[in-house]
């Protein structure tokens, strides 16, 4: 698994779940699978208040 992929399944959880639990839960699961390198982003995630509204700030400033 790579960076892309975590952040896809997060943006997937987001879309199908819409709960700040599934998405931590995702996180949580897909860090497991990265580099510690590249482990940041997910960490951030679940040690958010509110991950739900992060994950959405994320898709909405893709460039």
């Amino acid at each position: 698994m790579n960076l892309q992929d975590a952040t896809l399944a997060l943006f997937l959880a987001a879309r199908i779940h819409g709960t700040d639990a599934a998405i931590k839960a995702t996180a949580k699961r897909c860090s497991k699978s990265l580099p510690r390198s590249k482990r940041d982003l997910m960490f951030a995630i679940v040690d958010s208040a509110e991950p739900l509204k992060l994950v959405n700030y994320l898709a909405e400033h893709l460039d």
